[in-house]
């Protein structure tokens, strides 16, 4: 194919105007050029050529479209940003330079990466490509490819955002926000992870996510996934950069979690301590930690149906003349019994 098909055919592709045999023969040339086309010999007229498609080829591969997935297409305007980077005349001449590796990472960064900042000043629902929600909140940004890899679905989050993540045991979604990488399967959560704060918090409300950072394992050969926590609903984990810990506690308000049909009453009337501590469990998904022997005398008629589960907690405790704290995600009550 001579250089003014290649110029008539190069701009039919440009137009979106290629039928699928044409785009074959674009392939099949660009595939033969260092055997069968003779490349313009004089270097003005290389510069003359590459100068007259690149600005086409370059606003085509600025757009926030999907990208073939034929990495012959795609290869065109890689290898004429290698060539305006580098200040090489005839990009065709190079094409050596990057090796296939290095061609799919530079295609997915550059091309199919998706940035999305919310820029209103009120929460946004943003839809993913597997149908998972996030809720970005104003000034938050998250960076994803197009379409999700076959094997694992990852974004990286810079602000605040809830995810209500599509379930897919066989592509788990990964939040990468500053040093910390949240692993789900299918659940929703909260992240804070602001530029202007090193810390990150991650708090759970549906389902289970496990919480790690490699930070903490840079210096030995461990999984950062084992020495990383857990977390169910109404925990939340906060990871201190400049300590480099993970600490794990309850979130500020705790929801109950059984279907509305299925809750139990918190109206009480001379029931057991441990009656009334196995229900805030049962309802909020957490452990209470007490002395069970110090405390089976103990009974308690009360009414807590709209308190909150510190509410709750608190009215216990000053009936029964104890205290309470959050350590680990536990609620741990002391007193002296009754």
């Amino acid at each position: 194919m001579d250089d003014a098909r290649y110029q008539e055919l190069l701009d039919k592709y440009l137009k979106g105007d290629c039928t699928e045999e044409e785009r074959a023969l674009l392939d099949q040339w660009y595939l033969s050029l260092d055997s069968e086309v003779k490349l313009p010999a004089n270097e003005e007229e290389q510069k003359r050529l590459l100068a007259q498609n690149w600005q086409k080829l370059s606003a085509r591969t600025t757009q926030h479209t999907p990208v073939r997935q034929h990495w012959l297409r795609t290869y065109w305007a890689a290898a004429a940003a290698v060539v305006v980077l580098l200040g090489v005349g005839w990009y065709f001449v190079n094409l050596n330079m990057i090796g296939p590796a290095q061609h799919d990472q530079f295609v997915e960064a550059k091309a199919s990466s998706i940035e999305h900042t919310n820029t209103s000043t009120v929460p946004e629902r943003y839809v993913l490509s597997d149908q998972s929600v996030v809720t970005l909140q104003p000034g938050s940004t998250i960076q994803h490819p197009a379409v999700f890899a076959a094997r694992k679905r990852e974004v990286r989050l810079i602000g605040e955002a809830f995810f209500d993540i599509r379930k897919n045991p066989n592509k788990p979604f990964f939040v990468y926000s500053h040093d910390l990488i949240t692993k789900v399967l299918g659940t929703s959560f909260r992240i804070k992870a602001y530029p202007t704060d090193r810390n990150v918090t991650v708090a759970v409300r549906t389902g289970r996510v496990s919480v790690y950072s490699p930070k903490l394992v840079s210096k030995s050969k461990s999984d950062p996934e084992t020495i990383g926590v857990v977390l169910t609903p109404n925990q939340q984990v906060t990871y201190l950069d400049q300590e480099q810990r993970l600490v794990k506690s309850l979130v500020d308000k705790p929801v109950i979690l059984t279907p509305e049909p299925d809750r139990m009453s918190f109206t009480f009337q001379n029931a057991p301590v441990s009656q009334i501590m196995s229900a805030i469990e049962q309802a909020y998904g957490i452990d209470v930690v007490y002395d069970e022997e110090v405390m089976a005398n103990c009974f308690i008629t009360t009414s807590l149906d709209q308190e909150t589960m510190y509410d709750k907690l608190t009215i216990v405790c000053k009936l029964l003349g104890a205290t309470y704290k959050v350590i680990d995600a536990q609620v741990v009550i002391s007193g002296p019994g009754c």
